[in-house]
C-alpha cells in the first residue's frame, strides 16, 4: 500500500466480524454493521450494530480499539465518490 493512499477501509455500512479481547481471556466474536467511531473519555472505539442469531440482533456494541485483535471484512458498502468542491475546481478560459 502507499504511503498516500487515502482509501479507508473500515467504513460505515460495511459488515465485518471483529474478534476482541475479554477481560478473562476469551475472545468475544462480534459480527455486524460499522456504524462509526465513538469517544468515551479518553478511550476510542468502534461502534457495530450487531447481526447475529444469539439474541444481541440489533444492539450496539462499543468495542474499544485496544481491545481489537482481529477485524474480518464480510461484505463491504459501497463508497460514495467524492465530490470536488467548487472551491477546488479549476476554470479555464
Amino acid at each position: 500500500m502507499k504511503g498516500n493512499d487515502t482509501e479507508q477501509f473500515v467504513i460505515k455500512g460495511s459488515k465485518y466480524r471483529v474478534v476482541s479481547k475479554n477481560g478473562d481471556g476469551t475472545p468475544i466474536i462480534s459480527t455486524g454493521e460499522f456504524r462509526g467511531y465513538a469517544a468515551f473519555a479518553s478511550e476510542i472505539a468502534i461502534a457495530v450494530k450487531l447481526d447475529t442469531a444469539d439474541g444481541t440482533e440489533g444492539r450496539m456494541r462499543f468495542i474499544p480499539y485496544h481491545a481489537i485483535l482481529a477485524i474480518d471484512v464480510i461484505a463491504m458498502a459501497p463508497q460514495k465518490a467524492k465530490e470536488e468542491s467548487k472551491e477546488s475546481q479549476v476554470y479555464y478560459g
